[in-house]
């Protein structure tokens, strides 16, 4: 058992946790959420006289999300905007969105959280069909988003 920090036994599971997207209540069951990252790119700058080289902030690159669940209805309300971007095939604008994706503790209270703004979907994917494994089908689903911050 961890230690006890105010909200929780520590450390933290990975396996508990929740997602939120704006105007898609009730259709955010996942099994799988990766990419919140960032990472800073630099620039190399060589100062004249020495083999030194300093490295300058360039830029913030933040990966894009990727979320896995079983393979659900066309009515989805997440399935929909995703779809509803390719069928319009860039005649409008794409609608953003926010995703929350909270780590919970044992209680299910949330415990640290993070929020993508001006999310949209990049990328609708099928796991690979396998006759001879008994799994379910997964659908997978890359968002690419502006901004990544921690609230919690």
């Amino acid at each position: 058992m961890g230690a006890t920090q105010g909200d929780g036994d520590w450390p933290l599971p990975a396996f508990y946790f929740s997602v939120s997207i704006s105007g898609c209540a009730g259709d955010t069951a996942f099994q799988e959420v990766s990419g919140l990252e960032f990472s800073i790119e630099t620039e190399d700058y060589f100062e004249g006289g020495n083999n030194l080289a300093y490295h300058l902030p360039k830029s913030i690159k933040n990966s894009n999300l990727t979320l896995k669940r079983a393979v659900t209805e066309k009515t989805s309300k997440l399935l929909t905007w995703c779809l509803g971007i390719l069928d319009d095939q860039f005649s409008k604008p794409i609608p953003t969105k926010s995703v929350s994706i909270n780590l919970l503790n044992e209680n299910g209270v949330t415990c640290k959280s993070w929020t993508a703004s001006n999310a949209y979907p990049v990328k609708l994917k099928m796991e690979p069909f396998n006759s001879t494994k008994n799994d379910i089908a997964i659908e997978e689903i890359e968002i690419c988003f502006n901004h990544l911050k921690r609230n919690l």
